[in-house]
């Protein structure tokens, strides 16, 4: 009877140790970094990663001295959907293209085209080493998205 309290007692701590390691893998994460001095949070959630992502979020404001914005910041947050599962659904390439080329990938109908005002639907601005390091974090992004309610992509399929 020891032995299999042994063997579950190592399965948690196995399943803990594992837990904080992807935790700590997505602290050290460059494209992590690049996601939040981009400012790709002020369209875009990543769910499956809020936390850390919270986290790096306050430490670069308070670190660049900028003022987070406090008002309306869910509604702005989720306007540009949550990422968790872009790595999941869309291909390395895809995420090249739209990242240096996103007006094309767009829907042209009355609804999109008036959210295309309220968003900022520009290219990747940055080194190509930041874009390699965002596109490896995005496509390692396999969780499951949690899109905000009432939320409608205008991304063509």
């Amino acid at each position: 009877m020891e032995r299999t309290h042994s063997g579950l007692a190592v399965l948690v701590v196995a399943g803990l140790v594992g837990a904080l390691a992807s935790a700590a893998a997505a602290a050290d994460d460059p494209g992590v970094k690049v996601f939040i001095e981009k400012r790709c949070y002020t369209c875009h959630t990543v769910a499956s990663h809020a936390a850390e992502i919270e986290k790096q979020k306050a430490a670069f404001i308070k670190a660049s001295g900028a003022e987070a914005d406090e008002e309306g910041e869910d509604e702005k947050d989720s306007k540009g959907g949550d990422l968790s599962d872009v790595g999941a659904k869309r291909t390395a390439a895809w995420v090249d293209e739209i990242l240096k080329n996103p007006k094309p990938s767009f829907k042209d109908t009355p609804e999109c085209q008036r959210l295309a005002k309220q968003k900022d639907r520009k290219k990747f601005k940055g080194t190509p080493e930041e874009l390699t390091a965002l596109e490896k974090f995005l496509g390692s992004l396999k969780g499951e998205a949690k899109q905000a309610a009432g939320f409608t992509s205008c991304l063509k399929d």
